[in-house]
């Protein structure tokens, strides 16, 4: 009897039993369902940039199976872990194949709220009976603010045992959000700030939610705060009766770039007497800057920077 195997068996076995089950609410906006997690994942796939460098920020390459949808280059500390996890090849919006996603074989799925779909991956149900764990972060929902980014971290972290890992990142967050707010707090006249993702006949633009919540952070006023929707659809003719000083145009892979954004704005003929438009304060952030991630502190910089430094 080879007692070196029993033992190792033995402390393989304790060890099976020794995972915290974790419990959250999957809530994608239309469906909602309660998880519960058993074992830590080991093949995880992510269909959103953000939702990736999260878990590569929290050192979890070497359990990620496969990823999708980049909005732009990841940053480049991630760089090299990222070029070894295999690109699922997409369809169109924000769809894979579901014959794709299923042949990785993978026990937990995250992404946009838009990638979790029955057509893509299968429905919660179907995922459920695969023992396949979906996740939709927190800071996607209406009402999100950074603290969500921070909840998502720790619950990931002790989702895939890592929770000193993620509460090192929270900690270091909010020290660079804290360098801001200090700057901000006893700014009376905050400067009206739009954020343009795109739209011609209409504007697509950012409202509530963490995108807001960020803006706050970095001691602007978002003109449609009061939407009750992260991003909805708004008349040009309201963008001008709002008047902003400030428009932060969002950039991404898909769609036209940032430039091309500005200059219809610039040529926009309701908007010419806005004071965004007369006084060239137009700026560019990436739209994954925006999204829950580990991006988030330094956009409240960047947003700092865009409202109070003059920089482009």
């Amino acid at each position: 009897m080879n007692l070196k195997k029993i033992f190792l068996g033995f402390l393989i076995s304790i060890s099976s039993f020794a995972y915290n089950n974790v419990n959250y609410i999957f809530d994608d906006g239309v469906y909602k369902k309660e998880i519960t997690v058993t074992k830590a994942p080991k093949r995880a796939v992510t269909l959103a940039q953000f939702m990736t460098e999260t878990l590569l920020a929290l050192g979890l390459e070497d359990r990620m199976i496969g990823t999708a949808l980049l909005n732009e280059e990841i940053l480049p500390e991630y760089r090299e872990a990222y070029s070894k996890i295999p690109e699922l090849q997409m369809g169109e919006g924000h769809s894979i194949s579901k014959e794709s996603f299923i042949a990785t074989d993978p026990d937990f799925v995250t992404g946009w709220e838009q990638s979790i779909t029955e057509e893509a991956t299968g429905s919660l149900d179907e995922l459920e009976e695969r023992g396949i764990v979906p996740f939709i972060s927190s800071g996607l929902a209406p009402d999100a603010t950074i603290e969500s980014v921070y909840s998502d971290f720790i619950l990931l972290g002790n989702i895939f045992e890592v929770p000193e890992r993620a509460k090192s990142i929270v900690d270091k967050m909010k020290k660079e959000v804290a360098t801001i707010t200090e700057k901000t707090k006893n700014i009376k006249s905050k400067p009206r700030v739009l954020i343009y993702d795109s739209g011609e006949g209409e504007a697509f633009v950012g409202g509530s939610g963490l995108p807001n919540d960020l803006i706050s952070l970095a001691g602007g006023d978002n003109i449609f705060k009061d939407l009750g929707q992260d991003y909805t659809t708004v008349s040009f003719e309201s963008i001008a009766e709002k008047n902003p000083e400030i428009i932060v145009v969002t950039e991404y892979y898909s769609g036209i770039t940032g430039d091309e954004k500005i200059k219809f704005l610039k040529n926009h003929p309701g908007l010419k007497d806005i004071d965004a438009i007369k006084n060239d304060r137009i700026y560019k952030i990436g739209l994954i800057d925006l999204a829950p991630g580990i991006r988030n502190s330094k956009s409240v910089e960047k947003l700092y920077h865009m409202f109070y430094g003059n920089e482009k």
